[in-house]
């Protein structure tokens, strides 16, 4: 793991932890639970973000994983916000650099204007790779690819492989064009 995100990732829970609110600790408490609200994860290259994590709350009590309610993974291409990542509940193992999000799981891509949905998407940070093990719909306008076994891109969306795929052909030759 690269020394500026272990850093960006101790200074954000130590920050979230010196800023408890006003919840009280109460001796009920579950032990390790170490919550925080409205929390953001990223990590910069050459003073730009490559991705940012965000999630409603996080369980950092886990040393190997945290736990992530609504969480929101943004994935840049050259600059530019290229892919957002959605769903109801995800993980971020700090050691792997890996990044689950699950539950009606979404990838909007948003400069290709394309949908992709699931029930998990998976994020590899140090391989740039996401993919998905399930079915899985690809939508753009009126064309619908379904891959039944998921697929497999970078975060640029530049090649996706569909496993056991079927498709859905428009029905004329004006729908394939991008407006």
């Amino acid at each position: 793991m690269s020394q500026r995100l272990l850093i960006s990732i101790f200074l954000l829970t130590f920050s979230l932890s010196a800023c408890g609110g006003n919840k009280e600790f109460s001796p009920e408490d579950e032990d390790g639970l170490q919550l925080a609200n409205q929390v953001t994860i990223f990590e910069s290259k050459d003073s730009q973000k490559q991705w940012t994590l965000t999630a409603e709350a996080v369980n950092f009590a886990d040393l190997q994983n945290a736990t992530l309610k609504n969480p929101k993974l943004l994935l840049r291409k050259d600059g530019k916000d290229s892919l957002e990542v959605t769903g109801d509940s995800g993980s971020f193992d700090y050691a792997q650099k890996l990044v689950s999000i699950e539950g009606h799981a979404r990838i909007r891509a948003l400069q290709e204007n394309a949908t992709l949905t699931t029930d998990c998407f998976y994020y590899d940070i140090d391989k740039d790779r996401v993919w998905s093990d399930d079915k899985t719909v690809i939508v753009r306008q009126q064309a619908k690819v379904t891959a039944r076994g998921g697929v497999e891109t970078d975060s640029k969306l530049s090649k996706i492989e569909l496993k056991k795929q079927t498709t859905r052909l428009p029905d004329n030759v004006k729908e394939f064009q991008i407006k």
